[in-house]
């Protein structure tokens, strides 16, 4: 009986310590108190698993306090011999044993990069979507340099974000990517942000850049297309919009390998984009005054509403159902119910150019910026003054960072102007950017702007896009467009300052 009790109590002990092992390493892995990267993939031993591996080994060559670890989606439970031979190759080993993502791992990650579509049960975090990366098991030279390219571009991210907030001037340029030939202006820009693509609508090229911000890389460009202006996604279809200026179309693709679906006339002057993802609607302004409201699930013109002059920028105001717009030809904004398609009222403008505008939603302002004289100027949504500043000349787009209560205003000049909101009052600082032309922002984030931005410069073909620290995010601020520009593009991010 003796001997049966001691081998009880053995086994008891013996169980105990398995069941602590299993229940530690469920637990997401410790970062020495510095920070987590959670790698994701479906089955969690091949491609979240190399990544986790080099990534550690770049994070400790560079004394980075993040550590990764690899999860599955739907788990096996051993690391293929393939991957493992190729780590070892390179004198590492898997990242940790097979383990299942949680909604633990999510909560406690800082950053989340995934290689396949993490189910929503698994609760919202940050994460980036590694796409295009070809399977390791199948491919594992491709899959180990495509990951290490990206890698190197998400830790400098990562590392600014860990930054003290010190005295920091406003943006910072970090990185340049080839846009290949790009001939002519450039106007427009959109971001799709859950394959982290940046479209460019190459207007004197009649193309359209795709961006692999993730990867810092020019994915493919579209041809074919006639002075494309204004550039969406819609994400309830999937699809890339394109309006035209030369022949008044719109034209659509899919949003993954970018064949087109689809085309809907205007008659001329296709310009701006706005997409009411809520609502399920797009808007194009078009011709001498229209603005075309599109139905995605039927891909067609479902309403104008006429207007006294060709739009400029105009923004949506989701939860009044208005939306405001600049009319710089009649020195007015109007605003326009979508529901009745009507203009609800006018403001008339005691000065001219005024082709920018974003709405402060926080604060319930509308934003604009005046050419003649160049002024940033603050209106209640129903048309009082509130505050005027000046600003820089010829000015095409501006944007709020919701997150720093600041304002970011291309400029003519190479610039990008950058206004601390407090209160009613507006001031001030510029940052320089790369070359000598007007100069462009579309802004996404959760946490930290990605400022992307761009000039005429000097350079007519083979043009730029620079990507700064901090992964995008979630959000989308302002509307996703920017202003005419060739040449040179900076992508710049965070409370950092640009320099040339």
């Amino acid at each position: 009986m003796r001997t049966l009790l001691r081998s009880a109590e053995a086994t008891l002990r013996i169980a105990a310590i398995l069941l602590a092992i299993a229940l530690t390493s469920a637990r997401p892995a410790p970062a020495d108190d510095g920070k987590i990267v959670v790698f994701v993939c479906l089955h969690g031993v091949v491609n979240s698993q190399m990544a986790a591996a080099y990534f550690n080994k770049a994070a400790q060559e560079r004394g980075l306090r993040f550590r990764a670890v690899s999860r599955g989606i739907d788990l096996y439970r051993s690391v293929p011999v393939r991957v493992q031979d190729g780590l070892a190759l390179d004198g590492l080993e898997a990242a940790n044993t097979p383990q299942q993502l949680t909604i633990d791992d999510m909560a406690a990650a800082d950053q989340g990069v995934a290689f396949d579509q993490i189910p929503e049960r698994h609760g919202r975090a940050d994460v980036t979507y590694w796409s295009g990366i070809p399977l390791g098991i199948d491919d594992y030279e491709s899959a180990r340099d495509q990951i290490a390219r990206r890698i190197d571009a998400l830790i400098p991210t990562l590392a600014a974000a860990t930054e003290p907030a010190g005295d920091k001037t406003p943006l910072q340029l970090e990185t340049k990517i080839l846009l290949g030939d790009v001939r002519g202006r450039i106007d427009h820009l959109a971001v799709d942000l859950k394959r982290q693509r940046l479209f460019v609508a190459e207007l004197g090229n009649d193309s359209v850049g795709v961006v692999d911000l993730a990867a810092r890389s020019l994915l493919r460009t579209i041809t074919g297309l006639n002075e494309p202006q204004g550039v969406g996604y819609e994400p309830s279809t999937d699809s890339l919009y394109v309006a035209n200026a030369r022949d008044g179309s719109v034209q659509l693709y899919e949003a993954n390998q970018y064949k087109a679906t689809g085309r809907i006339e205007l008659g001329s002057d296709a310009d701006n984009i706005r997409v009411d993802a809520a609502a399920k609607r797009v808007i194009v302004g078009y011709g001498d005054g229209g603005l075309a409201v599109v139905d995605p699930s039927t891909r067609t013109k479902v309403r104008s509403i006429l207007l006294k002059a060709h739009p400029e920028s105009f923004q949506l105001q989701p939860d009044s159902g208005r939306i405001f717009v600049n009319l710089p030809d009649a020195r007015a904004v109007a605003v326009v119910d979508v529901a009745s398609g009507k203009q609800l009222t006018s403001w008339p403008l005691d000065k001219g150019g005024n082709f920018a505008m974003a709405i402060d939603h926080e604060r319930s302002r509308v934003l604009l910026v005046y050419r003649s004289p160049a002024e940033l100027a603050a209106f209640s949504t129903d048309g009082k003054a509130i505050a005027a500043i000046g600003t820089c000349g010829d000015a095409d787009d501006l944007f709020v960072d919701a997150k720093r209560g600041r304002i970011y205003v291309s400029c003519g000049g190479g610039y990008v102007d950058v206004f601390e909101i407090d209160g009613a009052a507006l001031s001030t600082d510029r940052a320089a950017a790369d070359g000598d032309g007007r100069t462009n922002i579309a802004l996404c984030a959760g946490d930290g702007p990605s400022v992307c931005c761009g000039s005429r410069g000097a350079c007519r073909t083979g043009g730029n896009l620079g990507v700064q620290a901090n992964a995008l995010r979630s959000t989308l601020w302002g509307d996703g467009a920017c202003g005419n520009a060739a040449g040179a593009f900076a992508a710049v991010r965070d409370a950092l300052r640009l320099a040339s």
